[in-house]
């Protein structure tokens, strides 16, 4: 069974990016809780702390989404491989959501203050966390791997990932993703089981078809500024689902729907 099996073949997919991340801090684990209540799959982003851990966190830096400025042993420009996983345990990475409301969801009333203050403090996650929560809920995630080119987790980043995927018996239940293409080559010579998806945020060359097909992949999650009618079309028609990101207008949701797309993105779950 592969990841896409999960789903009825004809249905239209939605993916919490980053979890439920209008209403909770984004890959949280209060964030992936919420999002598993209506959503078809979650993605999420890993990167490595400086013993080498996978860790969830989209940034290279901590600052955005954590509370690292309080502690005088992290300094700038406070990226997360510069710190060990313990020393990124003891940051909160759920207070600053109260603190920047990205969503104005506190300010409309979706979600109370008193809701998210409610929750226990948000503690950076471990990949294997993450799969152990999805495995015991048999819920389909997305793992987009961080480039981590130019640092010395560049080598072994794919196989540390799916090492851990095998080892929670999770092939089916995940769809690798990289804007690194050079790491989805390597993710289908070590476990070709795995499905891979090619992301892409600039406008594609002519010959996508086939340098997707050389790269053997099963999707292709292209931005919503790139991701027009006729590559849609084009992309579908070679067998490759395309899934884009990041859609939080429900009528731009539906007209992506309608012009093929298997999936989309989004921040805001209904």
């Amino acid at each position: 069974m592969s990841f896409w099996e999960n789903f009825d073949k004809n249905k239209k997919l939605i993916v919490a990016h980053r979890g439920a991340r209008s209403i909770r801090a984004e890959n949280t684990i209060s964030a992936f809780k919420e999002a598993m209540k209506s959503s078809d799959f979650i993605e999420l982003d890993v990167a490595f702390s400086k013993d080498g851990i996978p860790v969830i966190i989209h940034d290279n830096t901590l600052e955005r989404t954590s509370n690292v400025k309080e502690f005088k042993e992290f300094k700038k420009p406070y990226r997360v491989r510069d710190y060990t996983y313990k020393q990124l345990l003891k940051l909160d990475f759920g207070s600053w959501f109260i603190r920047d409301d990205p969503f104005k969801t506190i300010e409309n009333g979706t979600v109370t203050i008193e809701e998210l203050k409610a929750l226990k403090t948000q503690r950076i996650l471990t990949l294997d966390q993450v799969l152990k929560l999805f495995k015991k809920h048999n819920f389909p995630v997305n793992i987009e791997i961080k480039n981590v080119s130019r640092t010395e987790y560049d080598k072994v980043a794919v196989k540390t990932i799916i090492d851990l995927i095998e080892e929670h018996v999770m092939a089916n239940l995940v769809l690798l993703s990289s804007f690194n293409h050079k790491y989805l080559r390597q993710a289908f010579k070590i476990n070709s089981h795995i499905d891979t998806a090619a992301l892409e945020e600039k406008v594609p060359s002519k010959d996508l078809v086939k340098r997707l097909k050389k790269l053997k992949v099963r999707s292709y999650n292209p931005s919503l500024k790139i991701a027009d009618s006729d590559l849609i079309k084009n992309i579908s028609n070679a067998g490759i689902f395309v899934n884009i990101f990041t859609v939080n207008d429900k009528n731009e949701r539906m007209k992506l729907f309608n012009e093929g797309a298997k999936a989309v993105f989004t921040d805001v779950l209904e």
